[in-house]
């Protein structure tokens, strides 16, 4: 199961119901597939059950996304209220990325324990291939991190202080090769902050080699 180039075109249809509907169609079955192959995964990963929800885009009307989703939470009945992962579809490719959207319930929490792991988190391996995907330029690239001390502390001081912040760190995943491999490896990187934003036991190692 995989994307193709010829998949991430069909963000560029002019359009609302020309798109929505080639997205419907291709793009949202391929995310049921690869959800049904990663939730098992992510929840042995997180210690709990987690449950897929693919993006429908209801209260879009007008402008067509220029990304989809399947989001991976711990509750059946939605995934914005909480920290969750997510494997989205875009104009920029796949990439795996652990979420705060704004109506995230615990975004003060997760702030005050990002905060206190800022070394750790610093050093988490590959972070180097992690995007902030928060922040877009014209052409819809996420920004680079290029010093994860500024970066957090950032994210924490807007986490606290705006009701409209979001947290949305990702890694872009190749198009090529098992795509459900490639996923499961990059949610692993990410699996820090999901733990941090539950409230779940993270000890990093000590050996350098985080995580």
């Amino acid at each position: 199961m995989r994307f193709t180039k010829k998949d991430l075109e069909i963000f560029e249809v002019p359009g609302f119901a020309d798109r929505m509907q080639i997205i419907a169609d291709t793009i949202r079955p391929k995310l049921a597939k690869l959800g049904e192959l990663l939730d098992p995964q992510l929840s042995r990963l997180v210690g709990h059950d987690l449950y897929t929800h693919v993006a429908l885009h209801q209260r879009r009307t007008v402008n067509p996304p220029d990304e989809t989703w399947v989001a991976f939470s711990p509750d059946k009945t939605g995934y914005k209220p909480y920290i969750h992962f997510a494997l989205c579809v875009g104009r920029r490719g796949v990439q795996a990325r652990v979420l705060a959207k704004p109506e995230c319930e615990t975004r003060k929490k997760f702030a005050t324990n990002i905060a206190g792991r800022l070394e750790p988190l610093c050093t988490l391996k590959g972070s180097k291939e992690m995007e902030d995907y928060a922040r877009r330029d014209v052409d819809y690239k996420p920004a680079s991190i290029t010093d994860w001390n500024v970066f957090l502390k950032d994210s924490v001081r807007k986490l606290k202080e705006s009701h409209t912040a979001c947290f949305d760190v990702g890694i872009n995943l190749p198009l090529s090769g098992d795509l459900s491999s490639h996923a499961i490896q990059s949610f692993n990187r990410l699996a820090p902050f999901y733990f941090l934003g539950h409230d779940l036991p993270w000890t990093p190692p000590t050996n350098g080699n985080i995580w």
